[in-house]
């Protein structure tokens, strides 16, 4: 250990390790850099998709989903139309909802499509208390647009009361019956109007839009991750070659050691 100790702590070797280590932090920082390229690249790619999708005209549901059928992570965010009627008994309120930073409800209303006459659950907006006037929604033929989003998990059912926890079309399908979508629509409009986002019933505050689901980013972009790791490799390797040198640098002082006249020193392992 002596030897190791002594050939370290040279001004030849710690000038070389100061260089080394400096090399070794900037191959550290450009591989932190490159990690965050791959983020960023993501978060952009996703943000493009997210403001294609909002900006899209909306397509028939039918190009996206079909009634009692999974739904999939790159069915979220479409915007989707459908045709149909509204279900004035078939609506709960959705508790404990915030809305910029305001707790309220959200109005959970089937719509009944008349191409196949499934349920398609609907989050009308969201409000801030429970009134019966915001349950009022026009009847006959109506055609709603919305961004269409996969259920959420229920932790309970919804029988025997006006509430439910969760958009969730599995506890809905116990109670609305069926055929029904496994996904919901948040709605952006519904022609005729009424029951909609900035509809505001007699002596109410407008009912509220929710936002458009957000799309999950995608992940890393590999290309910058295979590029950070190539630059912690290169890090990583310049303390490698300095302890290496080091270790030579023994070898040769135990050599010399070994050499003298009058000196033994035990052999050297391979």
């Amino acid at each position: 250990m002596r030897d190791w100790v002594r050939a370290a702590t040279t001004p030849r070797m710690l000038g070389i390790f100061a260089l080394l280590l400096v090399g070794a932090i900037v191959c550290v920082r450009l591989g932190a850099w490159q990690i965050d390229r791959a983020v960023g690249a993501a978060e952009q790619q996703a943000a493009i998709e997210q403001a294609a999708r909002e900006q899209s005209p909306p397509v028939p549901v039918a190009d996206v989903v079909a009634p009692q059928t999974s739904f999939t992570q790159s069915m979220v965010g479409a915007r989707v139309e459908l045709t149909g009627s509204w279900e004035p008994d078939l609506t709960y309120w959705v508790p404990d909802r915030e809305l910029d930073g305001r707790s309220g409800y959200l109005l959970l209303s089937a719509f009944r499509e008349d191409r196949t006459g499934a349920i398609m659950p609907v989050v009308r907006g969201w409000v801030p208390e429970k009134d019966p006037g915001y349950l009022e929604v026009p009847a006959g033929t109506v055609t709603v647009v919305g961004f269409i989003d996969g259920s959420e998990a229920a932790d309970t059912g919804a029988a025997g009361s006006d509430e439910i926890d969760a958009v969730s079309a599995g506890a809905l399908v116990n109670v609305w019956g069926g055929p029904i979508y496994s996904g919901y629509i948040i709605l952006i409009s519904a022609a005729p109007e009424g029951g909609a986002p900035g509809d505001a019933p007699a002596g109410l505050a407008a009912i509220e839009g929710m936002p458009p689901p957000a799309l999950p980013s995608g992940g890393l972009n590999l290309r910058n991750v295979a590029y950070a790791a190539e630059w912690f490799i290169f890090g990583g390797f310049a303390l490698v070659l300095w302890g290496r040198m080091v270790r030579d640098e023994v070898r040769v002082r135990r050599a010399e050691r070994g050499a003298a006249p009058g000196v033994t020193t035990p052999p050297v392992a391979a």
